[in-house]
């Protein structure tokens, strides 16, 4: 009796672990990796208006990204993916990166407690990639911006 008790707790332990390692194990489509340019034209943006141009440089490590807006002003942001989630540079940020499928990620931005920002990428059977972003900022209404990429040609 009590070796059946001991049993199916090392059993449900094990299976806990398996499950995961293999959450963790999962990894994003390879098709996701390269450089991606904004497509301004069928992107919808918030309140802080659209860019003129947009770049990310996905990588096995994470990725980079760069917005330009129309008077020259830059926004760049980075991140690194390798043990969770760490936003590059000197902002008060933090990440929550995860894979729901591996053409599907998802990145969760906080500021503080708060989330700030969800973003869902997702690689499209048309090869573009898709960004929703839910953005709820500390001082105006909560807004919805959603972006296509289309992959620079080598």
């Amino acid at each position: 009796m009590k070796s059946t008790g001991f049993l199916r707790v090392a059993a449900l332990a094990l299976s806990l672990c398996l499950t995961f390692a293999a959450a963790r194990a999962e990894k994003i489509d390879p098709a996701l990796q390269g450089i991606w340019n904004l497509d301004v034209a069928h992107s919808k943006f918030g309140p802080d208006g659209k860019p003129r141009s947009g770049q990310v440089n996905w990588g096995a490590h994470g990725f980079s990204f760069a917005l330009v807006f129309a008077n020259g002003e830059l926004f760049t942001d980075a991140v690194a993916t390798d043990n969770g989630c760490a936003y590059v540079g000197a902002s008060p940020l933090t990440c929550v990166y995860s894979v729901i499928n591996p053409r599907h990620v998802r990145l969760t931005i906080k500021e503080g407690d708060q989330v700030t920002r969800v973003g869902d990428i997702e690689l499209l059977p048309d090869g573009t990639t898709r960004t929703t972003h839910r953005v709820t900022p500390t001082d105006r209404p909560a807004y919805v911006e959603t972006t296509v990429w289309i992959r620079q040609k080598e």
